[in-house]
C-alpha cells in the first residue's frame, strides 16, 4: 500500500488577517459589533487541505504521507516540542518482515506477528486492523530508514514471544522523532507548536471541516480543512477520562507525555464518534514519576527478585513480561508491592539513597523488614521460606520465575514498587482508511484518527509487547495520511 519516495513539498503560507486599526478622527466608544471585529482581528485564520492534530509518531507520519500526495498540510502540536510519548520511549518498534531482520538473517512472517497479537488478546480485538498493521510493519521500518531513522542491527525479544521482532532506534525515542520532524519540514508541512486544538468544526451536515485552537498566548487559531486527522495521544493525564474509560489505572503514576490529556477522544466524542475502550492500559511499574526506569533506582524494578504485596505474600512471576506483572498488581487486593533485595549482589549504595527519599525500606531480619513495610511478619517469613525452597529446587512450581534465586540471610531491603502506565487503550472507532466511525458504523466525513488516540480496537486488556504501540502509530498514521489527502483532493 505504501510508497517510499523523496518529497517535493509545497511550502504552505500562513494566512493572517490583519488587525483593523482606525486613523484620523478620534473614535467613539466601541459598539458591540466593533468589539466583535476587534476580537476577530486577534484570530489567526489558516486554510489547508489536511489538518493533523498532534505531532507524535502517528501525526508526523500522517503529515509526511499526506504532503507526499501533493496536498497542503498543517500540523498543530499543543506542546513546545514534537514527539509526544514516543519521544520519551525507548525507541522500540515491534515488526516483522523488515530489512533489519533480513540483514540479520531472521526469517519472520507478518502472519506470525499478527497471530501473536491476536493470541495475546484472546481474539478480542479487530483482527482485520491488526493484520493490516502486521502486514505493513516491515515495510514501515524501510520507510523510516528512508526518512533518516537509524536502527540497531541487534534485534530483541519483546513480550512473551521468542521471536526477534524488537527494532530499536540507535538514539531511543529521539531517533524516531527528530528525523521525521526534519522530513516533515522538508516536505513543506506547516508545523505550529504550542498550539492546542480545542474543538472540531463541522458543517450543517455534520462533516468535519477544520478545528479551533489556541496558541501559546491564548489567541484563537481557526483552521479550515478538507480532512482532519486526530493524532493527539492517550489520556493518562486526564483523571476524569481515565476513570471513565480505564479505571484500572486510576490514581497510578504515569511515564507519558504531559500532553496526554485525551483531547482527541473528547473532540471525537463531541462530533458523535463511537468510542472503543475495554479498561486496559500499557501497564508498567515504577518507583515514582520523577524516577523513570532509566534511573539507577527506577531500573531496579526489572530485577526478578521476590515480589510481595501488602499482605507479605507472593503474587506474580517476577521474571514475566512487564504488562503481565502489571495486570497481577492491578488485580491484587492490596495496594502496596515490594521487591526484596539481599546478599552480596545487592546495589547497596543505590538502595541506601532510596531509603533517604522514602522509596526503600531496610531490616536486619525478616521481622524488622516486615515491620518497616507494615506487613505481617509470619506471612513474610513463610513467603520467603517457600521462595527459597523453590529456588533450591531450581524450579518455580508456583509462578514460573525462570530466574528465581534465594533470599539470603542478613540485611534485607524492600523497594516499594507502584503500578504505572506507559499509555492508554481507547479512542474513536476507525476503519482501515483511518476514518472515524459513528455509533452506526458510518464514517464521519472529513474526520480521521490514528495512533494512541485511536487504539481501542488493537488490544484487550494486556499490552502484548514493547514496540507494538509505536509501530501501530506509524503504520496507521501513514495510511491515514494518504487516505485523508486523497479525500481532500
Amino acid at each position: 500500500m505504501f510508497r517510499n519516495r523523496k518529497i517535493i513539498g509545497l511550502i504552505s503560507t500562513l494566512l493572517i488577517v490583519s488587525m483593523l486599526v482606525g486613523c484620523g478622527e478620534p473614535k467613539a466608544p466601541a459598539t458591540d459589533d466593533e468589539g466583535k471585529n476587534e476580537s476577530a482581528a486577534q484570530e489567526t485564520l489558516i486554510d489547508t487541505d489536511v489538518l493533523v492534530l498532534g505531532g507524535g509518531a502517528a501525526g508526523l507520519s500522517a503529515a509526511i504521507e499526506a504532503s507526499d500526495e501533493g496536498v497542503k498540510v498543517t500540523l498543530l502540536e499543543k506542546m513546545p516540542m514534537l514527539g509526544g510519548s514516543t519521544l520519551l520511549s525507548g525507541g522500540i518498534l515491534y515488526a516483522a518482515g523488515s530489512p533489519v531482520q533480513e540483514r540479520a538473517g531472521v526469517e519472520e512472517s507478518w502472519e506470525d506477528l499478527a497471530d501473536y497479537w491476536i493470541e495475546m488478546a484472546g481474539g478480542d480485538i479487530d483482527e482485520e486492523l491488526v493484520r493490516f498493521i502486521a502486514k505493513n510493519s516491515g515495510e514501515t521500518i524501510l520507510w523510516l530508514e528512508s526518512n533518516g531513522v537509524e536502527f540497531s542491527e541487534v534485534l530483541s525479544k519483546q513480550g512473551i514471544s521468542p521471536a526477534l521482532r524488537g527494532h530499536t532506534s540507535t538514539t531511543r525515542g529521539a531517533g524516531l522523532i527528530n528525523p521525521l520532524e526534519k522530513a516533515a519540514n522538508e516536505s513543506g508541512v506547516e508545523i505550529l507548536k504550542s498550539t492546542k486544538a480545542t474543538k472540531l468544526l463541522t458543517d450543517p451536515n455534520g462533516s468535519v471541516i477544520g478545528a479551533e485552537a489556541e496558541d501559546k498566548d491564548g489567541k484563537k487559531v481557526t483552521v479550515n480543512a478538507k480532512s482532519v486527522i486526530l493524532a493527539t495521544g492517550g489520556f493518562d493525564r486526564n483523571p476524569e477520562i481515565l476513570e471513565e474509560y480505564s479505571p484500572v489505572a486510576s490514581g497510578q503514576i504515569h511515564y507519558v507525555s504531559s500532553g496526554n490529556t485525551g483531547d482527541g477522544l473528547i473532540m471525537a466524542k463531541e462530533v458523535g464518534a463511537d468510542i472503543v475502550s475495554k479498561n486496559g492500559v500499557i501497564g508498567f511499574r515504577g518507583v515514582a514519576e520523577n524516577l523513570p526506569y532509566t534511573s539507577a533506582l527506577g531500573g531496579l524494578v526489572f530485577v526478578p527478585n521476590l515480589y510481595v504485596d501488602g499482605n507479605g505474600e507472593r503474587f506474580t512471576n517476577e521474571a514475566n513480561h512487564y504488562a503481565l506483572i502489571y495486570k497481577d498488581m492491578a488485580t491484587d487486593e492490596t495496594d502496596a508491592f515490594y521487591s526484596i533485595f539481599s546478599g552480596e549482589n545487592t546495589p547497596v549504595e543505590v538502595l541506601e539513597e532510596g531509603i533517604k527519599d522514602g522509596y526503600v525500606f531496610k531490616g536486619e531480619s525478616i521481622e524488622e523488614l516486615a515491620k518497616a513495610i507494615d506487613v505481617p511478619a509470619d506471612k513474610l517469613k513463610s513467603t520467603i521460606e517457600r521462595f527459597n525452597e523453590l529456588a533450591e529446587k531450581g524450579v518455580d512450581e508456583d509462578f514460573g520465575n525462570t530466574a528465581i534465586t534465594t533470599v539470603q540471610e542478613g540485611t534485607l531491603y524492600a523497594l516499594k514498587v507502584l503500578p504505572a502506565t506507559l499509555g492508554t487503550f481507547g479512542g474513536p472507532r476507525v476503519n482501515l482508511k483511518g476514518e472515524v466511525l459513528n455509533a452506526l458504523g458510518e464514517p464521519i466525513k472529513g474526520l480521521y484518527a490514528a495512533g494512541e488516540a485511536a487504539n481501542g480496537q488493537l488490544y484487550k486488556d494486556v499490552y502484548p509487547a514493547s514496540g507494538t504501540s509505536i509501530v501501530s502509530a506509524f503504520v496507521l498514521g501513514r495510511a491515514t495520511g494518504i487516505e485523508a489527502a486523497k479525500a481532500a483532493k
